[in-house]
């Protein structure tokens, strides 16, 4: 492997003959976010299946990954990114029930999960309709919203870690993951495989209804168009909207971006924006609020390309 956005042909030739493996070179990236801004990455590798992942994650290391699950939760940079993004598909998209436990692929989607569970009378993960991401993320990020988080939920997980140069396969515990407001000890090279969730039994009628109100409320209080959800983490016990609106940021503008009317923790790109305007927009906030406010905010979404200094900063680093 090289770091010049280069594969080397002996690692192509692996990756060709991986089963449930494909590969994409110089392929889409940011158009595949839900900012849909940014570049292209180096090669893009779609695997179906924990076998399959496992070949792939042994051939290309100790090169950098990032696993993408809807794209709701990244920015990439409009020069791209020289590493590898992987996608799950397949085998990781199936959910398995038993009667108060299940077990999620990590590239289920959350509201699909949410709606699954609530229609089979399983309750607890009603919070998860509002999120566009998937339970991969969720289990990285403790991903959580209306009273609720994935650490509420979660039994374990099934990550391949990384370490020293190579992949092995962690059948992880709760308190293994480290979960705490929006992290974990998931590192950037870790890809989750799975998740265990425990349920409380619901009438699904109750389900519904919850699934409702919590759809209806995102709708009136949060933006649609091209974002990826709330940027800054909450501090304690504050509101990272709260304090952008206080200094008179919500509407501000830079180039193609834009911080939302509806919600100040929702930074908006116009159609055929950039990537970079984004950023700049994300670090002149965070700059802002510290400066009149005392206040460091650190960025809940993963920012990918960019210079490496400022994204260590934004991500309270």
């Amino acid at each position: 492997m090289t770091g010049d956005g280069v594969i080397a042909a002996e690692v192509q030739a692996g990756l060709a003959e991986i089963e449930g493996a494909n590969v994409g070179y110089d392929a889409e990236f940011g158009s595949k976010t839900t900012y849909r801004v940014g570049g292209r990455c180096t090669a893009m590798i779609t695997c179906q299946s924990l076998d399959s992942l496992g070949k792939v994650l042994e051939l290309v290391s100790p090169r950098p990954i990032y696993v993408l699950g809807n794209g709701s939760n990244t920015l990439v940079s409009d020069r791209g990114w020289d590493g590898i993004v992987l996608r799950l598909l397949g085998d990781f998209e199936k959910i398995t029930v038993m009667p108060t436990f299940a077990r999620l692929g990590a590239a289920v989607s959350l509201p699909v999960a949410a709606r699954k569970l609530a229609s089979l009378g399983l309750g607890g993960m009603e919070w998860a309709v509002g999120i566009p991401g998937t339970v991969g993320g969720a289990v990285k990020m403790n991903a959580g919203g209306h009273g609720s988080e994935t650490a509420g939920w979660l039994e374990g997980a099934e990550v391949y870690r990384f370490s020293e140069g190579d992949y092995h396969l962690q059948r992880a515990s709760k308190n293994d993951l480290g979960l705490r407001y929006r992290g974990s000890n998931i590192a950037d090279m870790d890809v989750v495989a799975s998740a265990s969730f425990n349920f409380v039994k619901r009438d699904q009628a109750d389900a519904r209804r919850i699934i409702s109100e919590i759809v209806s409320w995102r709708r009136k209080h949060q933006p649609g168009g091209q974002n990826a959800g709330s940027v800054f983490a909450n501090p304690e016990n504050d509101h990272a909207a709260r304090l952008i609106e206080s200094i008179g940021l919500k509407g501000l503008k830079y180039r193609t971006a834009e911080v939302s009317q509806r919600h100040a923790n929702f930074i908006q790109s116009s159609v055929g924006g950039s990537g970079d305007d984004v950023f700049e927009l994300i670090w002149l906030i965070e700059q802002r609020v510290e400066a009149e406010l005392g206040v460091r905010l650190r960025t809940e979404i993963k920012l990918i390309g960019f210079d490496v200094e400022r994204s260590r900063h934004l991500r309270g680093e």
